[in-house]
């Protein structure tokens, strides 16, 4: 077993990174975390399950074994047991019939860990005791585990541990088996900073013997003892890659799979992590206030605890898949977006929308608990949101948000990356700093986010070059080693290409990658310094090593440009000016020219003329929502950009496509710009058309306010459609050829729309406006608006008549603030349609 992890080791180098195997399942649709509560599932419920997620248009599940539901017990499935591997094996064949993917997590819960993890084998720490240095086990178990997964925690920094782990998946799992992905969830292996032989290790790695005692000093540290913590992190960083992410991924590829891996959370540089796996992955944790209008951020949302989700953060990933080749980069996607019953799809597509600007290019709904067909509302839950299964209030609306994932990504996986710059990450800057004296320092996503990254000048050089349009993919210290220089450009290993090198504010940064960089820019690569780094990094000798650097440094004094910025222009650096204009995008490349992907993530573009970073003599704009599409006029420029007239509301988003020829086609459907406003007025009925508990009794009103204010006490209660009905007549001014908007102003939470009997569809997303087909509107007309709401008041009432849905084992069931949920003392969420509707034209 030894020589095969060699041969992982040397297949896994990063100057040859293996490509994923071909796959036939679509990764174009959304995918969804998959929690198996118990394993308790049956061959009747998961063929039906399945059914119901690919008709809804699902294109594959990860499937997680987890906690179970109280009462089922009989029902539990021991993780690898004969029966759990039958059940497996039933859903492959049945995901297969219905042209749906499965991945799977190596385990149970997370981290990776269950009862054939030994005591030598499980996580470890440290403990200095005087002068003496003692190894103590952790002791941490699977969290929300399986039954049969429940036992000791992997140590993911010992090799043997990790092969011991990976080889009762080769006794245990079915062979032949079809899953597509083996999975790692995101680092939480708590408390772990060591191994056996790290000092040995270390020892080889750094080439000096480490002192426990150093390991002490926490705080008021010298400059020594700085360079040691460091030299730990490194050490602990490279034993996380090679023992763990390396193997587990040589193993995977030895088995004919894939691997997605969240490389995040890690004490482990995260570029280095995630240019290991073939598909990285990101997540999307929590909530933001977004400038679009009539946006809601939850407030019971604890952004102090948290973090504030950030483009920045999923950039780790897509970097990482860009630089070795990698054609996917995957995301959890809306973990804790808001409390349990409330979101809605309308808070859901700006933050697809923002994966997507970060280069997120494959979706996985977090996520979908399995529920026995049988059982009823709530059904089966898992203790985070957001629900995306049959029991979810927008169940029967999710289609439309598939749809357009769908169509987004079925031409972002198809396009190759095209950044402008590659920033280099200066991870040491951050062991011989905030981390200095941490042991471990994790990466993760949230609050700790704002020490790595957000609050660091590498966040804010990454930020500003986003904020005025640079796009821009991060480099690792490893990564850069396997670049070269061809006619002026930047290559990587996999052949990705890159204009110019920017090195942010750096203080220490090791000798080889400051070597590295000066043959760059002997070979002839454009190479920019926002300042002279300080030191080098690290311990040994680094008062000689110093000496190298400042050398090195004199050598490329004048690359050092205080006002990148300007430089980059000097230099030509393409730069998308509609980043100042407000708008997010990702660029990329295809076989016809440039595509770009653009959303209004804010209120400050509406319409007006967009400079684009590539010279086209066509510009075709799709329509991804509402599947519209046609070119439009565009005026090239000398300087190789191109101008176009572009409305795109907050809350839209289009793709652009550029040509070299001239195209001739349907022109762009564009939507005017809107110089008269109709208020719809008049007596609304509402008919309560399906939902629970009860329907309430049909009403009439002349005021669009939530129908929770109105005068049926069961419309508080209630969690359903009702259907708005308006008669109203057409001004005479209003009759025209031009066309005209509707604009249901705040709705609560989706709405299906007629207009004299015409269907006008769905809508569910920000801004909730269409626009009106020729001659529909008459002199007299009739308009109907089915509004589903949420099912936050019907929890509510649940609750106050303390209904026992909350059965489940473990952490049961929380909300949003990790407390016991209870909504029985939640004030009625408002619902309907609240207004105002005009028209526009």
């Amino acid at each position: 077993m030894k020589r095969i992890v060699c041969a992982w080791l040397i297949l896994w180098s990063f100057s040859s990174l293996a490509q994923a195997p071909a796959s036939n399942v679509n990764t174009a649709k959304p995918w969804a975390y998959w929690w198996w509560m118990g394993s308790a599932v049956t061959e009747e419920g998961i063929r039906k399950n399945l059914q119901d997620y690919a008709k809804a248009g699902l294109g594959g599940l990860h499937i997680i074994p987890i906690y179970g539901v109280k009462g089922y017990e009989q029902q539990f499935l021991p993780f690898l047991s004969p029966e759990w591997n039958k059940a497996l094996t039933f859903t492959l064949q049945e995901a297969q019939k219905l042209g749906l993917g499965i991945d799977l997590s190596l385990g149970t819960g997370w981290p990776y860990g269950g009862p054939w993890v030994s005591a030598r084998d499980g996580a470890q720490k440290f403990s200095i005791q005087g002068d003496s240095l003692l190894v103590l086990p952790t002791k941490q178990q699977v969290k929300r585990a399986a039954p049969g997964g429940e036992g000791l925690v992997m140590n993911p920094f010992d090799e043997t541990a990790v092969r011991n782990y990976l080889e009762h998946f080769d006794a245990n799992l079915p062979k032949g088996n079809t899953v597509r992905s083996f999975y790692n969830d995101s680092y939480e292996v708590y408390g772990a900073n060591w191994t056996n032989d790290f000092l040995a290790e270390f020892k080889r790695r750094r080439g000096y013997s480490l002192k426990p005692a150093v390991l002490t000093k926490t705080k008021n540290l010298t400059e020594d003892e700085r360079r040691i913590w460091a030299d730990y992190h490194t050490t602990l960083s490279e034993l996380l890659r090679d023992r763990f992410t390396r193997m587990w991924t040589g193993w995977s590829q030895q088995q004919g799979k894939i691997t997605r891996d969240q490389a995040h959370g890690s004490p482990g540089n995260l570029l280095d992590l995630y240019a290991l796996t073939d598909i990285p992955e990101t997540e999307y944790f929590g909530s933001k206030q977004y400038a679009i209008p009539n946006y809601r951020l939850d407030p019971d949302y604890d952004s102090t605890r948290y973090g504030v989700p950030g483009v920045l953060t999923m950039q780790f990933a897509s970097s990482a898949a860009h630089l070795t080749g990698k054609p996917l980069v995957s995301s959890e996607t809306s973990t804790w977006l808001a409390e349990h019953f409330r979101v809605s799809l309308s808070q859901i597509k700006p933050i697809v929308d923002e994966l997507f600007t970060g280069g997120v290019n494959h979706i996985f709904y977090h996520g979908i608990p399995y529920s026995p067909p049988e059982e009823k509302w709530p059904g089966w839950l898992f203790y985070a949101s957001t629900n995306y299964n049959q029991q979810s209030h927008f169940w029967k609306d999710l289609p439309e948000l598939n749809q357009y994932i769908e169509q987004c990504q079925q031409r972002l996986q198809t396009a190759r990356p095209d950044a402008s710059v590659l920033l280099y990450f200066p991870v040491q800057d951050i062991w011989h700093g905030v981390a200095a004296g941490e042991a471990p320092f994790l990466f993760d996503v949230h609050a700790n986010s704002r020490r790595w990254l957000h609050d660091t000048p590498f966040g804010a050089t990454a930020q500003q070059l986003r904020n005025h349009g640079y796009q821009t993919d991060f480099v690792s210290d490893s990564l850069l080693q396997g670049f070269s220089v061809k006619a002026g450009k930047l290559i990587s290993a996999a052949g990705t290409t890159y204009p110019v090198l920017l090195i942010p504010k750096t203080q220490y940064v090791p000798l080889e990658t400051l070597k590295k960089i000066q043959q760059l820019v002997q070979q002839g690569a454009n190479v920019v310094f926002a300042e002279a780094p300080g030191r080098v990094s690290g311990y040994k000798d680094w008062k000689n090593r110093q000496q190298q650097l400042e050398n090195i440094r004199k050598s490329l004094a004048t690359l050092v440009k205080k006002d990148y910025l300007s430089e980059l222009k000097r230099l030509k650096i393409r730069q998308e000016k509609m980043a100042e204009q407000g708008l997010s995008f990702l660029r990329k490349t295809n076989t016809e020219g440039t595509l770009y992907f653009v959303t209004n993530l804010g209120n400050q573009f509406h319409r007006g003329t967009v400079r684009l970073g590539s010279w086209a003599r066509s510009v075709q704009v799709t329509d991804p929502l509402r599947k519209r599409q046609g070119y439009v006029p565009v005026q090239a420029q000398a300087d190789s950009t191109s101008d176009i007239e572009l409305a795109l509301e907050p809350g839209e988003s289009v793709f652009l496509q550029t040509y070299a020829s001239l195209r001739k086609g349907a022109p762009w459907p564009e939507y005017p710009a809107t110089k008269d406003t109709l208020k719809l007025t008049g007596i609304w009925q509402i008919d309560f058309q399906e939902g629970q508990p009860e329907l309430p009794m049909p009403l009439a009103t002349s005021r669009l306010v939530s129908w929770t204010e109105l005068d049926h006490a069961e419309s508080q209660n209630f969690s359903g459609t009702g259907r708005y009905t308006l008669r109203f007549k057409r001004p005479e001014a209003w009759k025209t050829d031009q066309p005209i908007l509707l604009d249901l102003g705040v709705v609560r939470e989706t709405a299906q729309v007629r207009l004299n009997e015409v269907s006008l569809g769905k809508l569910w997303s920000l801004p909730y406006r269409i626009q009106l087909p020729a001659n529909v509107l008459q002199e007299e007309n009739i308009l109907e608006i089915d509004v589903t709401n949420s099912s936050a008041n019907r929890i509510r009432k649940l609750d106050e008549d303390k209904f026992p849905w909350r059965k489940f084992y473990d952490i049961n069931f929380v909300s949003i603030q990790y407390k016991p949920f209870d909504a029985s003392k939640w004030e009625p969420e408002p619902s309907g349609l609240l207004g105002p509707v005009v028209l526009l034209k």
